[in-house]
């Protein structure tokens, strides 16, 4: 009796070891911290990537929506020293080590500096709801368009830093999934004073995968949205933004044949693929 109490007690702790086994396996993951963009000047003082406000039609000369922007926007040397401290003698920037081991190579990829950030001077014609929307720009032909950034991953959460002269405006962040559907999330008030961190975690129902291979599907920023409440004012308001973080997960099951899962690598070898006959060149 002893024994087969015994052997059924090993039996479930044998079965209990393999499903937690199953479990870890399932949801392995690798989590890290990615930066997205972080409004720095290359050496020739070229923002490395465009950005633009769009006004709303009161944001414009004469309330029409063909009227020329109030709006002004600048890359200025400024950053929170919270995250990245005061000025480096010597560097023109802030740096901020984030990594375990304080060695060349880690300081190569655990290190964020910063030089500059983007400023935004915002005025009105009215008070009320006005909006000014801030795009990620990209050039064609020598002309610029609008080009969301895609993330790497699958995105948990979204942290950028704005500083704030404590005017009752608000702040949405619009994200473009792979099905072109556009999700606005709150990023909330920025009534306060100086700078201040951002995090928006991303809700569930924001799809970034399928169950078929490849099953990532890449997730966009498209842009932000600056609003005003109504009663405040708008006669002309100083708002600055840096640095955009986000936290996802890069790890991908390396199981037999997974490089046909890859979205680059599926389209580099079917267009070296050997072509078959035709249906036309068959013999009736």
């Amino acid at each position: 009796m002893i024994l087969k109490r015994i052997s059924l007690l090993i039996s479930v702790l044998c079965l209990l070891f393999v499903n937690l086994n199953s479990f870890a396996a399932e949801y392995t993951s690798n989590v890290q911290s990615l930066v997205l963009e972080d409004f720095e000047l290359t050496q020739d003082g070229k923002a490395k990537t465009q950005w633009i406000l769009i006004p709303d039609r009161f944001g414009r000369q004469g309330n029409t929506d063909a009227g020329e922007s109030m709006q002004e926007l600048k890359w200025v040397k400024a950053w929170p020293e919270a995250y990245f401290g005061k000025e480096i003698s010597g560097k023109n920037q802030g740096e901020f080590f984030y990594g375990q081991a304080d060695t060349e190579d880690a300081r190569k990829r655990y290190t964020d500096s910063s030089g500059t950030c983007i400023g935004m001077f915002l005025k009105f014609n009215r008070q009320g709801y006005n909006a000014v929307e801030l795009y990620p720009l990209k050039e064609v032909d020598g002309k610029f368009q609008k080009s969301p950034l895609p993330f790497k991953g699958k995105v948990r959460q979204v942290d950028f830093w704005i500083w704030g002269a404590n005017y009752d405006y608000f702040v949405e962040m619009v994200l473009l999934d792979y099905r072109n559907v556009e999700h606005r999330l709150n990023v909330g008030s920025i009534k306060h004073i100086g700078w201040k961190n951002f995090v928006v975690q991303l809700p569930n129902y924001i799809p970034q995968s399928v169950s078929y291979i490849p099953s990532l599907k890449v997730l966009s920023f498209v842009k932000f949205i600056v609003w005003t409440n109504p009663d405040e004012k708008v006669s002309g308001a100083y708002i600055y933004m840096d640095h955009i973080k986000y936290l996802t997960d890069v790890y991908s099951d390396l199981y037999d044949g997974y490089q046909l899962g890859d979205p680059n690598n599926i389209k580099n070898i079917w267009e070296k693929g050997a072509v078959p006959p035709k249906e036309s060149d068959l013999n009736p």
